[in-house]
C-alpha cells in the first residue's frame, strides 16, 4: 500500500534522510502540508486512529506524494523499532491529548522515558516541536525537559498574525492562549528508566512432548517475568493438531496472535506461531513459545 509502512515486515531502521516526524497527525493536513512544500524531505506520520491512516492514505495516493509515510503504531513504540539515534531532523506534536487527570499522567507523550526516547532519536541541531492549549501541561513537559539536559528551550505564545491553521484562528478568536515550545537537542539526553524490545530475526519451533494439559493453559494468565504477561484464550482442534488464540504483553507492548501445535510422526508435537499470524518477532515472543511448551510437557 502506498505510503503505508508495516513495521513487522520492513527492515529496520528506516534509512530516510532528511526525514521529520509528526505524532498524532489527525486528520493529516499539516503533513500533506509540508510533504506537498518540500518534496526534497521525507516525512513520517505516526497514529492509532485507523480512520486517520486511510484519509492520509487516499491523500498520498490522490497527490501522488512518494516522501510521505505512515505507521499505526504507538509513538514510544515506532521510535524504538523504526528510527535510529540521531536520525530524524523535526518531530512535531501538534495539540496532543494532556492527558488532564493524575493517573492519566503515564500517557503523556512528553513523560520522561517518552521524551528521552525522542531525544535519543533527534540530531543534534534537530528540535522537537510542540504546539498545545494547555498550560499544565506544557509545564509538566518543560519540568520533564530539562531534566533531561538535553535541550535549548524556547517557549513563545502564538500571536493572531503568524501562519495558523483553520483551528488555531478559531481558537483564539475564542480568547484561547496558544502557546509554541521549541527543544532543540544540544547534547545527549540523561539516561532514565525506559522500556526495551528486543527483535529477533527468527523465531523457532518448539517442542512439545504431549498435550494432555492443554484444557489446564485455557483462559489462564502467566507471568513470566517483569513485563511479560501471556494469556491464552481458547483451542481449537483439527485430528491431532491445535491452533490455540493467545496475548502477549510486552512492556506493554501488545500482540494478539495464534499459536500453531502439530502433531509429528515421532510421536510428539512442534509448536509454532501460526504461519497466518502477522507478529513481530521479539524475545520475549521467544520465550512465550518455550514457555508454554515447558507448561504443557510437564
Amino acid at each position: 500500500m502506498q505510503g503505508y509502512l508495516n513495521y513487522k515486515r520492513i527492515e529496520k531502521p528506516l534509512r530516510l534522510w532528511p526525514l521529520s516526524v509528526e505524532i498524532g497527525f489527525g486528520n493529516g493536513e499539516f503533513l500533506v502540508r509540508l510533504a506537498r512544500e518540500h518534496p526534497e524531505h521525507y516525512f513520517l506520520g505516526i497514529e492509532l486512529s485507523g480512520i486517520s491512516i486511510e484519509k492520509l492514505l487516499k491523500r498520498i495516493r490522490d497527490l501522488g506524494l512518494t516522501n510521505l509515510f505512515c505507521v499505526r503504531l504507538d509513538a514510544y513504540w515506532a521510535f524504538w523499532f523504526l528510527l535510529s539515534d540521531e536520525s530524524v531532523e523535526t518531530i512535531y506534536l501538534n495539540y496532543p491529548d494532556p492527558w488532564f487527570k493524575k493517573r492519566h499522567h503515564r500517557r503523556r507523550l512528553t513523560r520522561p522515558d517518552r521524551l528521552w526516547l525522542l531525544a535519543r532519536r533527534l540530531r543534534t541541531g534537530g528540535e522537537i516541536r510542540l504546539r498545545t492549549d494547555d498550560r499544565p501541561f506544557l509545564d509538566y513537559t518543560l519540568e520533564v525537559a530539562e531534566s533531561l539536559g538535553a535541550f535549548e528551550i524556547r517557549l513563545t505564545e502564538i500571536r493572531p498574525e503568524a501562519p495558523l491553521t483553520k483551528y488555531e484562528a478559531k481558537w483564539l478568536s475564542e480568547g484561547k492562549t496558544l502557546y509554541a515550545l521549541s527543544l532543540k537537542k544540544v547534547r545527549p539526553p540523561a539516561e532514565v528508566p525506559h522500556p526495551e524490545i528486543e527483535e529477533v530475526k527468527e523465531l523457532f519451533p518448539v517442542r512439545v512432548a504431549h498435550l494432555e494439559r492443554l484444557p489446564e493453559v485455557l483462559q489462564r494468565v502467566f507471568r513470566l517475568r517483569e513485563g511479560l504477561v501471556l494469556k491464552i484464550f481458547r483451542a481449537w482442534e483439527h485430528g491431532e493438531d491445535r491452533l490455540l488464540e493467545a496475548l502477549l504483553a510486552e512492556e506493554d507492548y501488545t500482540q494478539q496472535f495464534m499459536i500453531f501445535i502439530r502433531k509429528r510422526r515421532q510421536g510428539d508435537y512442534l509448536m509454532d506461531v501460526s504461519p497466518f499470524s502477522e507478529v513481530l518477532k521479539t524475545r520475549g515472543l521467544q520465550e512465550a513459545l518455550e514457555f508454554l511448551g515447558k507448561e504443557l510437557s510437564k
